[in-house]
């Protein structure tokens, strides 16, 4: 696979060298004459080189110097805000807020989330020469990180690309090794009339964590000078041997023909005024857990004979959806059609056993019972809408109705205004509406530990949400809050039993950003407030959030280069965080009585960014404090210690051929 990998790169830098080659002209000079004697090329500019994910408009290529680029400087690659990492990079991150997730349930569990690609996050690109972005961090301890993108347009109707996405990180602690590998390729093609486009991809995404199950004893690390275990590999785990792996492998092919004329050809705003469009998905997903030595009295469970120490279930996802676009004018767009998704979850095979008493045969003492396998198929309408009206009004929408074996009627219906009355003040309200099947994870599970197989028949999880934010763009500050309504909540509880709240949970949460300057010097504040107001305890959050970046930006060497250095700050309240359990890789609640609180310390990160042309090279120092707390209390989860000071290097170099 990475030989393969490698010579697909090295294959697309042949073929950019050819086309660089080709893309200059070289006019001979007449005899006796030096009139023509002249070379061409190509002049290029930043918006030549574009990308799109699906349902979205083109964005170019950022290579500033930003704090926005600075706060996603991370492996998930986004702002980490509102998010707590396990201690290994490529590891686990917690939520400490109410995520909105996608509408199409899977199989994919919560401790994999952010280091999996969405369908809805695969980049399609348009370039005009070939571009290749490389970007290297070191792992904690031992490892690196890269990622990896080379693309390139054959003409002006035709690009494909290439994403490698790699990760080997030991860790400090033991049994706690990462090693993921995403492999993405993707391509896009449309005709000289633009009449019939076609977009398309693959990826093959492997995420693989060794689980030790969080330390035994928390006063092992908080206590660590008196028990002389400052050497935080000496400190007892709960597993040494257990192992997570999650597997992916998805094509989605999307096309959109034009049946109709083109209107307005003259000029860029020509469509087709009807368009059909096409797009079909098929993922299997596979999800392996293993330990040669598992201890059942951790998890309060009887472990079943015979069956081997390794858990496996896959799901299939297949879906297809097929649409038809009207466009009377340019700024007036709606899409309707009918979407057909079949899902199936499965092990290789049903499983029963019986524990018998020891002194008795006839005595059972419990009863183990799982299907083979869970099917849903569904089948519905689905809609589009997009009125932009002129730069101060605009309504998206977005509606699916689907119909269901099991639970009757799915629906996602998520409309949002944008109204901006004068310039540089831009209002954005927003209502989202849901009924959807919980995760796969919650539905089905087998294995060899006796309480952790069930095969649930939930009721919908219904979710409503308004929200609304309000960009003062003039003065560099946004403000925007939400309100959820959430019902029939799948939670799994404190003896790991999954169950379903027979009430409602309400929530909301106010954000604020600001974004100073005195010259060069910078003062970046993010702050949020939110409260879980009804059935707080299946639904434990901090109430508080703070960032404060404050950094120098300027230019160096005559403007050849920009160099930003600071400190950033985060702080958020104490909160009974919820357990890890790496059998399904999913957050439990804790047990009250014995509940250990997360939070309430400071993380302090130095960090120096420096960009010289269109390569930036990055220095943190992260978690800085930790380097002098006698007796360290940040976790990341219950028995899960936070990062411990690490000294970290990157590199992001953009290559425009």
């Amino acid at each position: 696979m990475k030989k393969t990998i490698i010579g697909l790169f090295l294959l697309g830098a042949v073929v950019a060298q050819a086309q660089e080659q080709d893309s200059i002209k070289i006019l001979k000079p007449l005899k006796g004459s030096s009139a023509n004697d002249s070379i061409t090329y190509f002049k290029t500019k930043i918006d030549d080189y574009k990308f799109w994910t699906n349902g979205r408009k083109p964005e170019v290529i950022d290579t500033t110097l930003s704090i926005k680029n600075y706060y996603n400087q991370n492996f998930i690659r986004r702002d980490a805000f509102g998010k707590l990492f396990f201690p290994n990079v490529g590891g686990v991150v917690v939520d400490l807020e109410y995520q909105d997730l996608p509408f199409a349930t899977s199989m994919l569990p919560t401790g994999k989330r952010y280091n999996y690609y969405q369908a809805s996050e695969i980049k399609y690109y348009d370039v005009k020469t070939p571009y290749t972005e490389f970007i290297y961090e070191n792992g904690v301890k031992e490892g690196n990180f890269l990622s990896s993108t080379f693309t390139h347009n054959i003409n002006k109707q035709f690009n494909y690309a290439f994403h490698y996405r790699g990760l080997i990180s030991e860790g400090r602690y033991r049994n706690e090794k990462a090693q993921n590998n995403t492999f993405v390729f993707s391509s896009n093609y449309k005709t000289k009339s633009e009449r019939f486009k076609l977009w398309w991809h693959y990826s093959a995404q492997n995420l693989k964590n060794n689980e030790n199950g969080g330390i035994r004893d928390i006063n092992d690390f908080i206590l660590q000078d008196e028990r002389r275990m400052t050497n935080v590999r000496n400190i007892p785990v709960n597993s040494q041997t257990a192992k997570s792996e999650f597997d992916a492998r998805r094509i989605e092919a999307n096309a959109s023909y034009g049946i109709l004329k083109r209107l307005n050809v003259k000029d860029s705003t020509y469509y087709n005024p009807i368009i059909l469009k096409n797009t079909v998905s098929y993922e299997k997903q596979k999800f392996r857990y293993e330990d040669s030595s598992p201890n059942g009295e951790l998890y309060s469970t009887l472990i079943i004979p015979g069956i081997g120490y390794n858990n496996r279930k896959s799901a299939t996802d297949f879906s297809n959806v097929t649409t038809a676009g009207f466009q009377w004018t340019d700024r007036v767009q709606i899409e309707a059609g009918v979407k057909f998704q079949s899902l199936n979850i499965f092990s290789d095979q049903a499983l029963s056993h019986k524990f018998l008493h020891p002194n008795s045969s006839a005595i059972i003492i419990q009863e183990v019972n799982n299907p083979k396998e869970m099917k849903e198929n569904l089948f519905g309408v689905v809609g589009k809408v997009n009125f932009d009206w002129n730069e101060k009004l605009k309504l998206y929408g977005n509606v699916e109705f689907l119909q269901s074996d099991n639970y009757k009627t799915v629906y996602n219906v998520d409309a949002i205004l944008d109204i901006t009355p004068v310039e540089g003040y831009t209002l954005t309200a927003g209502a989202l509406l849901q009924s959807k099947i919980p995760s796969l994870n919650q539905i089905y599970n087998q294995s060899f530990f006796a309480d952790f197989n069930y095969a649930n028949r939930f009721e919908t999880e219904n979710i409503q949400k308004l929200y609304a934010k309000l960009d003062l763009q003039k003065v560099n500050t946004t403000f925007e809050g939400a309100l959820y309504n959430i019902d029939n909540h799948v939670y799994l509880d404190q003896d790991l039993v999954y169950k379903q709240l027979t009430d409602n949970i309400n929530y909301f949460k106010i954000k604020g950003v600001n974004h100073l300057k005195f010259g060069h010097i910078n003062l970046v504040s993010t702050a949020q407030y939110q409260q879980v107001t009804k059935n707080d305890a299946y639904m434990p959050l901090p109430d508080f959030m703070i960032r404060e970046t404050l950094y120098w930006q300027g230019e160096l060497f005559n403007k050849n280069a920009q160099l930003q250095a600071g400190v950033n700050v985060t702080y958020f309240t104490k909160y009974n965080g919820m357990r890890y359990i790496p059998i399904m890789n999913e957050f439990a609640l804790q047990n009250p009585s014995t509940a250990q609180e997360i939070g309430g310390y400071p993380l302090i990160d130095l960090f120096i960014n420096f960009k010289v042309r269109n390569m930036r090279f990055y220095i943190r120092g992260e978690h800085i404090n930790a380097s002098f707390t006698k007796q360290p209390d940040y976790f990341a989860a219950p028995n899960v210690p936070y990062r411990d000071f690490k000294f970290q290097l990157g590199l992001k170099w953009n290559i425009f051929s």
